[in-house]
């Protein structure tokens, strides 16, 4: 029987692994380890819930494990990208989405934060949702650009896709920023 924490470093072990591979340029073994990642991320919590042992540690390891991958993962593709483009605009995109990824997630902690609640999806979110709210849809879509990359030995995509990430990231972010100023003024937590 596997507990929620072990888990989760199960999870982490498989995102260090992501990278790695990814630095090293084994990019679809490094799909593989991402993917990996993806489904253990989820299986902790659901693990937790299953036998009542849901804690805010764990939450919190969770939580911190998925901030620190994607943090990871996305400066091993920005590195390893730039012997396929051009290396300042390979490390200008990763700091880029780096940066969007920084403000969407600490808006959306603060916001939790805050307001006791987690950070309710409005129609134009769920919009984002589709490729770049979450680190699991920003992985997979960061995943797809690593294949393409390696099936085509051409980085291009993959640098397009970095950028891509950071504008919606950051178009997220204002988006975040709008809808939490709207709903500060009456004081009262936004419905869900």
């Amino acid at each position: 029987r596997m507990e929620a924490n072990a888990a989760t470093g199960l999870d982490l072990i498989f995102g260090v692994a992501a990278t790695t591979l990814v630095l090293l340029d084994h990019l679809l073994w490094g799909v593989v380890m991402i993917q990996l990642f993806g489904i253990f991320s989820c299986v902790d919590g659901e693990i937790a819930r299953i036998q009542d042992r849901s804690s805010r540690i764990g939450y919190s390891l969770d939580t911190l494990t998925d901030r620190v991958v994607e943090l990871l993962l996305v400066g091993a593709i920005a590195f390893s990208l730039r012997d396929r483009v051009d290396s300042a605009s390979a490390l200008a995109a990763g700091f880029a989405l780096l940066g969007g990824i920084f403000l969407l997630t600490t808006s959306s902690e603060k916001f939790r934060s805050a307001w006791q609640t987690g950070y309710p999806k409005r129609l134009l979110e769920k919009l984002f949702s589709l490729f770049c709210a979450g680190s699991d849809t920003r992985l997979l879509m960061l995943s797809i650009g690593l294949v393409v990359s390696d099936l085509t030995g051409d980085g291009s995509f993959l640098l397009w896709l970095l950028w891509a990430l950071a504008a919606a990231a950051c178009v997220n972010f204002l988006v975040h920023i709008g809808l939490v100023y709207r709903h500060f003024g009456s004081g009262n937590p936004p419905e869900s």
